[in-house]
């Protein structure tokens, strides 16, 4: 009964976001925190990095400054939203969460002055940065008080991003709109864009993924010390249930999933069947081929550079970005209290691990020349041999009172000190053990980028995307800083800790679900001589 009931649930998930006006007896009755859910959904053209305003391109030539601030904009059809936003200026022009682009080798130099009535940072999501730069809440910005962050972008190209780390707030911060994105370019970058001519904006976008609680006045709604916070709206870009017309032929996207706890299971899908995709980089920049893929596993904070052939398809088609329904293993229930319904603080949201629409895309036009992509895409070396390697276990696993875990600790007790160290110049595997006791983990590791080397008892639709012996996924294949570990998982990691850098320097190890990790579950390791 509990299968058929959950078959159902799913089911309703598959309705296309853009039907959802023309019942009114489907729209979920306003909750008891006074939730209108019955809002009129409209789709909206997606929002692209423009010279103004969200997601404005900024290609920083010295020093820049950001600042943290609530402002009133325009999101939603209706009355204005108040966004936390990173709020910069160059030329005269306002920008809000600007897309920064820069190459390797620059120095990057920004100053964040926090004009909210509580402490933020600004966290360098991927980048391989000593303690002081990093962001995190080791070294938060006080109310109406300045932090210079300048350190060299050392990192391969890729799609990586910036967003608030503040201890215990991290979850509201991003909620109310605290991230954006950061574009680092290479060599190696450059050489594939000249191969595909994918203009920037036009046919290579980034597609920011996200979902808010949002209430019948347009305000972001959220709760602190909820658990897994969810939202009734989706949003790409900033852009609430998106539509965008594309010409039939290449385009480049590069997805993150800017989420507070939902995974996603994004694919194309044209009357209903998938499009193939092919995956060409993940979290720290291109793989060394592309990877043909369906559809895709996206965790907060991950990220995935994608081609999408819309010339697959006939003119006048449709192609929906839907999350397709999966497991979602949340099996903490059997050693925890639970709240006695989990989703009342969601009113609207569709349920984690159902289908969701993203975003749509009407296919017109004369259709675009076929563009080659190359089968080689990069220098990529394979993951590396780790014979010999130090091997260290971290366990993910929630404690007799409902508390999340890491080597059974939580940061609201273990706090800034150390929880290991390593030595500077090692090399270590770390197996990550997540209890089957437990829920999906997307466990975040600052300042390394590193290489997944096998996953063992995985379950079945995980196991069912292998493409090596050692159980790894397309998705494995290249450099991460984020990695999903399911329930009765172990993935093993392989991190090289070289880096220009003296002294004691503390990180952040922790799930990237924004609840669990203001609940807890964090710990601080430090590099040291």
């Amino acid at each position: 009964m509990l299968a058929i009931a959950a078959a159902c649930a799913g089911g309703a998930g598959l309705g296309l976001w853009w039907r959802r006006d023309a019942d009114p007896a489907d729209t979920p009755p306003a909750s008891a925190h006074g939730h209108d859910t019955g809002t009129a959904v409209t789709p909206s053209e997606l929002r692209r990095p423009g010279k103004t305003g969200l997601l404005a391109d900024l290609r920083p030539s010295g020093p820049i400054r950001l600042q943290a601030a609530a402002v009133q904009t325009d999101v939603f059809a209706g009355a204005a939203t108040t966004l936390w936003a990173y709020q910069g200026c160059e030329g005269g022009k306002s920008c809000l969460n600007p897309t920064l682009h820069v190459s390797r080798g620059d120095t990057l130099d920004v100053t964040l002055h926090n004009t909210l009535a509580e402490e933020t940072t600004v966290h360098w999501h991927g980048l391989m940065v000593d303690e002081a730069n990093d962001g995190s809440g080791l070294h938060p910005v006080p109310a109406d008080g300045e932090r210079q962050y300048r350190f060299e972008v050392r990192n391969r190209a890729g799609l990586y991003w910036y967003h608030a780390h503040p201890h215990n707030r991290t979850g509201r911060q991003l909620q109310m709109g605290l991230a954006g994105l950061l574009l680092v370019d290479d060599d190696e970058e450059r050489a594939l864009r000249a191969k595909l001519g994918l203009a920037w904006g036009e046919r290579d976008l980034p597609l920011m993924l996200a979902d808010k609680q949002v209430d019948g006045r347009n305000a972001i709604v959220y709760r602190d010390e909820a658990d897994d916070w969810i939202g009734n709206r989706v949003l790409a870009n900033w852009s609430p249930e998106p539509a965008m017309t594309v010409t039939p032929g290449l385009y480049r996207f590069r997805m993150i999933n800017v989420a507070n706890a939902r995974v996603l299971r994004p694919a194309f899908l044209h009357e209903g069947a998938p499009l193939p995709v092919r995956l060409i980089g993940t979290d720290g920049g291109l793989l060394d081929q592309p990877r043909i893929v369906d559809d895709l596993f996206l965790a907060p904070a991950q990220r995935a550079d994608v081609l999408v052939d819309f010339g697959a398809v006939p003119a006048g088609a449709r192609v929906v970005l839907r999350s397709l329904d999966y497991v979602a293993m949340e099996n903490e229930d059997e050693s925890g209290p639970l709240a006695p319904d989990i989703m009342a603080d969601h009113p609207g949201a569709v349920a984690m691990g159902d289908a969701l629409d993203l975003m749509v895309f009407d296919v017109e036009g004369i259709a675009a020349p076929p563009i080659h992509v190359p089968d080689a895409l990069s220098s990529l070396p394979p993951p590396p041999d780790t014979a010999g390697w130090k091997a260290r276990e971290i366990r993910l696993s929630m404690g007799a009172d409902g508390e999340w875990l890491i080597n059974g600790l939580n940061f609201r007790s273990h706090g800034h000190h150390p929880a290991f160290e390593v030595k500077r110049g090692s090399r270590e595997v770390w197996d990550i053990r997540n209890n089957m006791t437990s829920m999906p983990h997307p466990i975040h590791i600052h300042g390394v980028q590193f290489r997944v080397v096998s996953r063992s008892i995985s379950p079945p639709d995980i196991r069912a995307r292998q493409v090596a012996d050692s159980g790894l996924g397309p998705q494995d294949l290249g450099f991460n800083d984020t990695v999903l570990v399911w329930p009765g998982e172990i993935v093993r990691v392989a991190i090289d800790f070289s880096q220009p850098f003296s002294g004691t320097q503390r990180y952040m190890l922790h799930c990237h679900n924004l609840e669990h990790e203001d609940m807890g579950m964090m710990l601080t390791f430090a590099v040291v001589d």
